[in-house]
């Protein structure tokens, strides 16, 4: 969920960010300058990680058959307990059965028989608080079966009048506080919603008719994981939740995005920042990763305001060859804390790539200022040296001096034309040479004359 203003006294932010596995050696490499920033007023990753966690979403978590069906096993034996009377003990085994499928929903999210094994342990669970006095305990565990499980019903065949009749009265608690809706809007057509780990639709889903309270959505696709987000809802109100499914595959545990490869970094990385940002009430944000940077790998740090994913400070330092002294790492941190003056330690930070919302307009940025204008001059000096010469070929002096109505005098133009389609042409590739992102995509550009026929052409070889 959002931050509001509310929230804790906002602070600026650090996350890791890499195209692919986070590298080996990254907390050595990382310490100084995360030591620097901490002692510039920035927050610990753990800090960062644990807002998150509460102000966003939490990770899903990940185990696999053999550890879910232990967790199965332990809610079976407590069940069994209870039915044998031992309370005590049926509470702690269901509780030790269910915590690790509450912190991975993905283990459970459409899988029937598993649900069905929760089912019964929040139903021992319920029961058996009862038993043992503790109604307030006891209530809440019926109320999250309620809410998780209204496709289902508590039969007294299989469980006895107590289990139904405890039930029902609390569906009839629940109800009595009225109903609300929920709406998952999703950036991703193909991502599948659950809510409480039940199937709820694919995309945009709305579910009405639910009863308040607290609710867990969560994402998945294919066999990636989304993240859980936890949503209340209240009595006769609609409650909704923006979830970025790009964002919830890339963020990981210890306040770290991490891209399929380089080019999704490169493409999200400002974005999904800047979203962190915004959703803790941070100003600001650090990004800090380790790549290759003009050719050596580097650890690289780039700063962002809450508004923006234009880059507003940025800079490298080389860890190759050797790893530098700390006092070069350091140097970066301080440089992206807002002191200029240690610019002269750090190196500039070769990419630029801004998020396609900031790439509208003309003016450009973040190191690219010139990715529109480049293009426009090209393409008016090419345009003017193909009139000037057309003007030049169609140049036609009347013959012995008489007055042909045939003639045309358009030589001097065609030149004017032509030259100043050069000087243009010029300024274009001047541009490019100066455009950060294209200056290795040029490879030459030049204006070769066409000796035989009468003509010239312009020449641009490169990668664009």
């Amino acid at each position: 969920m959002l931050a509001t203003s509310t929230d804790a006294a906002a602070d600026p932010i650090v996350i890791e960010s890499y195209g692919g596995p986070r590298p080996e050696g990254a907390d050595r490499l990382l310490a100084p300058v995360m030591a620097e920033l901490a002692r510039a007023g920035f927050p610990a990753i753990a800090e960062v990680e644990r807002q998150i966690d509460s102000r966003m979403s939490h990770s899903a978590g990940a185990i696999d058959d053999a550890r879910a069906g232990e967790a199965i096993r332990s809610i079976e034996a407590g069940y069994k307990k209870f039915l044998a009377g031992d309370f005590e003990g049926a509470v702690g085994d269901i509780e030790r059965g269910l915590a690790p499928l509450r912190a991975a929903p993905g283990a459970v999210a459409g899988k029937n028989e598993r649900r069905h094994a929760v089912m019964r342990g929040l139903l021992g669970l319920a029961l058996s608080h009862r038993r043992l006095g503790r109604q307030t305990e006891a209530t809440a565990a019926m109320a999250e079966l309620v809410r998780s499980f209204p496709d289902r019903e508590i039969s007294y065949k299989d469980y006895g009048p107590e289990p139904r009749d405890f039930f029902q009265k609390v569906q009839r608690e629940l109800a009595r506080e009225g109903q609300g809706s929920l709406a998952v809007d999703v950036d991703d057509d193909r991502a599948v919603v659950f809510i409480n780990e039940r199937y709820a639709g694919v995309g945009d889903v709305t579910v009405k008719d639910l009863y308040a309270g607290r609710y867990r959505v969560f994402l998945q696709q294919g066999d990636q994981l989304g993240r859980v987000h936890e949503v209340e809802v209240e009595s006769g109100r609609a409650a909704t939740v923006n979830v970025s499914w790009q964002l919830d595959a890339a963020l990981r545990a210890g306040a770290r995005l991490l891209f399929a490869d380089e080019a999704a970094r490169q493409e999200q990385e400002a974005r999904h920042a800047v979203r962190i940002a915004r959703a803790l009430g941070a100003p600001s944000v650090v990004v800090l990763g380790i790549r290759e940077n003009r050719g050596r790998r580097s650890v690289v740090g780039a700063v962002y305001t809450a508004d923006s994913t234009r880059p507003l400070r940025s800079g490298a330092v080389a860890v190759e060859p050797v790893v530098p002294a700390a006092e070069r790492l350091a140097a970066l941190a301080r440089l992206l804390a807002g002191d200029e003056a240690a610019a002269g330690l750090v190196a500039p930070l070769a990419e630029t790539r801004t998020s396609p919302e900031d790439d509208r307009g003309g003016g450009g940025g973040g190191g690219r200022p010139f990715r529109i204008w480049k293009w426009v001059a090209l393409g008016g000096g090419i345009a003017a040296i193909g009139a000037g010469v057309t003007l030049i070929a169609i140049h036609k002096t009347p013959e012995d001096g008489s007055r042909d109505p045939s003639s045309r005098n358009t030589r001097v133009p065609g030149i004017v034309t032509a030259v100043a389609g050069a000087a243009l042409s010029g300024v274009g590739i001047y541009l490019f040479v100066r455009d950060s992102r294209d200056r290795s995509a040029l490879r030459s550009a030049a204006i070769v004359p066409l000796v035989d026929k009468g003509g010239a052409a312009f020449v641009l070889s490169g990668s664009f």
